[in-house]
């Protein structure tokens, strides 16, 4: 899968705690070796539809996937297939408010 990185993930990485980091490359390392079907039934991944929530810049669905307990990327999919990292949320519960 072809992954593309928005600038608001990139930074939020760099600037997150050690752990976070590790996770979010090995997510990345993840991604990068599986296709679309795996990626809607892997277990560690938590693929999930964000409904009423789109991406500003686009107007795409968003979904979460899971770093770790805590954190969760947003990201938008693309055909080609190619996922798009739009943003990081080091606190799951704030992900999803507006």
């Amino acid at each position: 899968m072809r992954i593309e990185v928005r600038p608001a993930f990139d930074e939020a990485v760099r600037l997150s705690e050690r752990p976070i980091r590790i996770a979010a490359a090995k997510t990345l390392r993840l991604l990068q070796g599986i296709d679309y079907t795996q990626l809607l039934s892997h277990p560690g991944l938590n693929f999930e539809k964000l409904h009423g929530f789109v991406e500003p810049e686009t107007g795409e669905q968003l979904y979460s996937i899971r770093i770790t307990k805590a954190a969760r990327v947003m990201v938008c999919l693309k055909n080609g297939p190619a996922i798009v990292l739009v943003a990081l949320h080091v606190r799951h519960d704030e992900a999803y408010r507006r």
